[in-house]
């Protein structure tokens, strides 16, 4: 071989390797990441990377977790570290997190309590038997001196990065929007943790009786009422509206009292329908519902007077939430064609239907529940969005109109749901988020729909899940564990083997292709 070839190969390779080197470099300041998933679910949302963005001090973040996790815990695990790298990787380099080092798992458990952090006792199948087994999953975050905790289990999944960019969020001292709550008298009456919760950490709130408005915020949540609002009460609410307000009604149509639940009369109804908007005197019925506990031991009746509805994938308010419990829902139609526009926003299943007032005989669909007579019928409407053309509901009574009084508005605009108990806590967790799409339409209104996306992330199961696997395909075995732990290992063994596999066999194929070339030259 002659001196200029052996330096024209040595030249060429000497080439290659300094282009991978470039890349090599060039890969470490620069990243980006190509996300082909439905919805973008595997990416961080723009919200959360806007929050983490503009960190005004470090933020550390510690994950404590035992080791050899059980399944479920073990995934979101994974899905945490690899949102976390992605909050990394956002922050221009404010935000850090780390491992808590332990000797053994007695010290992490105390670690974890001296943190505030929740042992979760699990029942696990170990050596052929089954045993109880302690599980520290959580987090802490810290920065400028204040530090918060969060807890991560399975279930979480979807809300996951919403909860961390909300704990990011607070603990930075982000500014909140502001917001109206009007709340009645009974409002505290009821189990509100979640939701009020959820509006403390999420905007600054002034609560107002309406009897008049010392300031004015873009948006208010109407939690609802059983009763006639006072004639100042509906003037301050009816004149917010046509000063540009946009309100979040919740508002059914029913009461209880001591003869049990009936319809109810206020004249809120009659500025909705002033409006152009009905809330019907009747009660919402679904076959798909919640059950509870039936009259013999152990028996679970469907309720089909608590519906559990889904959102609308085309509505971005409620897309993503499929576990929206009603208690006692009423239908919400137009009443007006000409002058608004209404949008369905929530709906039931096609295998819905009333019951008409003004008594309300639970018992009977209790005790003899027949979901079949619901079958084939029309999705109802419980949650519209309503804009346009408004006149004042006092625009002729001019006794009533105080200085400033505003008689119409061209574009006002309003949503309702037909649940006033959607301020509520749920008896069961599997609801606890119901009242997400409350939170959602006040940020609509607020111009974050950023915010609601990372809300209301739908993740889908992996096809390499084994209880996904196993679901699709109808196992059901007498001892689940010891097939979960021979999927979970072949699973593995597939995840470890066939990406080199694959890499190895494209190998083979261009070197075959580079050697014809060669026979053929």
């Amino acid at each position: 071989m002659s001196k200029n070839k052996r330096n024209l190969i040595l030249g060429t390779y000497l080439l290659r390797i300094g282009i991978a080197v470039m890349i090599l470099v060039l890969s470490f300041y620069l990243y980006t990441k190509l996300d082909l998933s439905l919805g973008k679910v595997n990416s961080l949302g723009k919200y959360s990377r806007e929050t983490v963005s503009k960190l005004p001090d470090k933020m550390v973040v510690k994950v404590y977790t035992s080791k050899d996790l059980p399944g479920e815990f073990s995934t979101i695990q994974r899905y945490l570290k690899d949102l976390l790298t992605e909050y990394r990787r956002a922050s221009k380099g404010k935000f850090t997190f780390e491992y808590a080092r332990f000797k053994d798992h007695a010290e992490l458990v105390e670690q974890a309590q001296i943190n505030g952090l929740h042992i979760f006792p699990i029942q696990i199948y170990e050596n052929d038997q089954l045993s109880m087994k302690e599980i520290v999953s959580g987090v802490v975050f810290e920065s400028g001196g204040h530090h918060d905790i969060m807890n991560v289990y399975p279930g979480m999944e979807s809300t996951l990065e919403y909860n961390i960019t909300k704990t990011i969020q607070n603990l930075s001292g982000a500014p909140h929007s502001h917001i109206t709550v009007f709340q009645d008298s009974l409002y505290s009456h009821f189990p509100t943790q979640v939701l009020s919760s959820e509006l403390r950490d999420n905007y600054r709130q002034y609560i107002t009786s309406l009897d008049s408005l010392s300031r004015f915020d873009p948006v208010m949540l109407f939690t609802g009422v059983s009763e006639d609002l006072s004639i100042d009460q509906l003037y301050t609410l009816d004149q917010y509206i046509m000063k540009g307000g946009k309100v979040v009604f919740l508002q059914d149509r029913i009461t209880a009292d001591n003869n049990g639940l009936r319809i109810m009369d206020s004249n809120i109804f009659d500025l909705l329908y002033h409006y152009g908007v009905m809330v019907q005197p009747n009660m919402v019925l679904d076959s798909e519902c919640y059950y509870g506990t039936g009259q013999g031991l152990g028996s679970w009746v469907p309720y089909l007077f608590f519906p559990v509805v889904k959102g609308m994938d085309k509505v971005p308010i409620t897309a993503g939430n499929d576990n929206i419990l009603l208690y006692f829902a009423s239908e919400i139609p137009a009443a007006d064609s000409v002058n608004i526009k209404f949008e369905p926003i929530l709906q039931t299943s096609p295998n819905s239907g009333t019951m008409q007032g003004p008594i309300f005989n639970l018992d009977a669909i209790a005790s003899q529940p027949d979901p079949n007579l619901l079958l084939g019928k029309k999705p109802i409407t419980v949650g519209a969005k309503i804009e346009g053309k408004l006149t004042s509901f006092f625009a002729d009574m001019p006794d009533l109109q105080k200085p400033g009084f505003v008689s119409s508005r061209k574009d006002a605009q309003f949503i309702i749901f037909g649940d006033r108990e959607l301020f509520m806590d749920p008896e069961t967790p599997e609801y606890i988020n119901r009242s997400f799409v409350v939170l959602n339409a006040i940020d609509h209104y607020l111009g974050q729909d950023s915010r609601i996306n990372i809300r209301s992330r739908k993740l889908g199961s992996s096809r390499l899940d084994v209880r996904y696997y196993m679901l699709r395909r109808n196992m059901n075995p007498a001892e689940p564990e010891p097939v979960i732990r021979r999927l979970s290992l072949v699973f593995k063994l597939v995840a470890i083997l066939v990406p080199p596999i694959l890499i190895l066999a494209l190998g083979l194929l261009v070197w075959s292709s580079h050697k014809k070339k060669r026979l053929q030259i």
